[in-house]
C-alpha cells in the first residue's frame, strides 16, 4: 500500500530537508555526540513523515533512528566513533530510500529492513553504563553486544533494568511528546483556517493531514489508541467545512495542554471523540422529530391509489385460490378502511 503520487513527492521533499538537518547535525558534531534535543526532534519528524507514505519497511529505518535519538537524550546509549558512522551511514542509506520512494519495490522493503536491525544491533552495543577502558578489548568499537545478551530465554533475569527514579517518566514523555506532536497540527491548520486564496488549499490541507497522521503515530507508539483512532479518522475526513478544521483545532490545543490531569485529558479525548462523529454531548438531549399522524394516513386521492394496489394482490390471491389465507382477510380489512378515507380531503 502506497500513498498518491503527490503525497510521496512532498514526502520526499520534506524528507530531504529533515535529512539535510541531520546530516548537519552529525557533520558539525564531528564524534562528538550531537545536540541529542535538536536530534530527536528532526528525526521523530523524519519517521512520522514517513509513516505517513504507508510504504512497508520504509518507517523501520526512520524508527530506529529516533530510538537511538530518544537514548542520547535520555543518557541511555553512550556515543563514541563507531556509533557516529553507524547513524552516518544509516542516514545516507535513509535518503537514497527516500529518493526510490516512488518506485518503492520489495527490495527497498528488505533494504530498509535489513539496515535497520544492523543500526539497531550496533546500538545495542552501546547500552551498557559503564565507561568504556581504555583497552581495546573493552572498547565497544571492536564488539557489537546482542541485544539477546540483555534479554536471555533461560529463565535468568535480564541485565537490563527499568531505572527506579528516571530524569523523565513515560507518562510525562508521553504528554511531551504528544503535546509537541499537536503543536504541529495546531500550526497547519492554523495556516489552513487563515488561507484567503482558496476556500480549500491542497498543499495546506495535506499538510494537516500529515500532521494528523504523525500524531497517530506518535500515540500509537505509545498505546493510546483513543487518540491514535481520532487522528487517524480526521485526516481522512475532507475537512473542506469551517465545523472540521476548528474541531482539529480544538483537538490540537486539548492535547497541547500539558496542565490538565490525564484523567480529564482522556475524558476530554472521548468526547472530542464523540462530537466529530456528531454525537451529542453529555446531557445534550434530542429530541425526535415531531410528525403529524395524519400524514401516516391515506386521504382522498393517495387513498384510492393505495386502494388499486390492494385491489391487484386481491386479485392475485384469487387467482392462486388464496383468499382464505389471513394476508388476504387483512388486505379485504385494509380495502374497507380506504373506501372510507378516500372520501376525505
Amino acid at each position: 500500500m502506497s500513498a498518491p503520487h503527490t503525497l510521496i513527492e512532498f514526502f520526499q521533499q520534506e524528507a530531504m530537508e529533515y535529512l539535510g538537518r541531520l546530516d548537519q547535525m552529525m557533520a558539525d558534531a564531528d564524534e562528538q555526540t550531537p545536540d541529542a534535543a535538536a536530534f530527536l526532534t528532526n528525526a521523530r519528524a523524519l519517521r512520522g513523515s514517513a509513516t505517513m507514505t504507508r510504504l512497508d519497511g520504509l518507517p523501520d529505518l526512520a524508527s530506529t533512528i529516533e530510538r537511538i535519538a530518544t537514548g542520547l537524550r535520555d543518557n541511555e546509549l553512550r556515543w563514541d566513533q563507531r556509533l557516529h558512522f553507524a547513524v552516518r551511514g544509516a542516514l545516507v542509506e535513509l535518503r537514497s530510500l527516500v529518493e526510490r520512494a516512488g518506485v518503492w519495490t520489495d527490495a527497498e522493503q528488505r533494504r530498509s529492513r535489513t539496515h535497520s536491525v544492523a543500526l539497531a544491533a550496533v546500538a545495542a552495543g552501546y547500552l551498557a553504563t559503564d565507561t568504556p577502558s581504555d583497552s581495546p578489548a573493552a572498547s565497544p568499537a571492536t564488539r557489537v553486544v546482542p541485544i539477546s545478551r540483555f534479554f536471555p530465554d533461560d529463565g535468568m533475569p535480564a541485565i537490563l533494568q527499568r531505572n527506579a527514579e528516571p530524569p523523565i517518566t513515560l507518562a510525562q514523555r508521553f504528554r511531551a511528546d504528544i503535546a509537541a506532536a499537536a503543536d504541529g497540527v495546531a500550526r497547519e491548520s492554523a495556516a489552513l483556517a487563515t488561507s484567503a486564496a482558496d476556500p480549500s488549499p491542497r498543499a495546506l490541507t495535506d499538510g494537516v493531514r500529515r500532521s494528523l497522521l504523525g500524531l497517530a503515530a506518535v500515540a500509537e507508539s505509545y498505546g493510546a489508541a483513543s487518540i491514535a483512532n481520532m487522528a487517524t479518522r480526521m485526516a481522512r475526513a475532507p475537512l473542506a467545512s469551517a465545523h472540521e478544521r476548528q474541531g482539529v483545532q480544538s483537538v490540537a490545543r486539548l492535547l497541547m495542554d500539558r496542565e490538565i490531569t490525564d484523567q480529564h485529558l482522556a475524558q476530554q479525548v472521548k468526547q472530542a471523540s464523540l462530537t466529530w462523529f456528531g454525537a451529542p454531548a453529555p446531557g445534550q438531549t434530542v429530541s425526535p422529530a415531531v410528525i403529524p399522524i395524519e400524514s401516516l394516513l391515506y386521504r382522498g386521492h393517495s387513498a384510492i391509489r393505495r386502494a388499486r394496489t390492494v385491489r391487484d394482490e386481491l386479485k392475485t390471491h384469487w387467482q392462486r385460490g388464496t383468499l382464505a389465507e389471513p394476508t388476504a382477510q387483512a388486505l379485504f380489512e385494509e380495502l374497507s378502511d380506504l373506501l372510507d378515507l378516500a372520501v376525505t380531503t
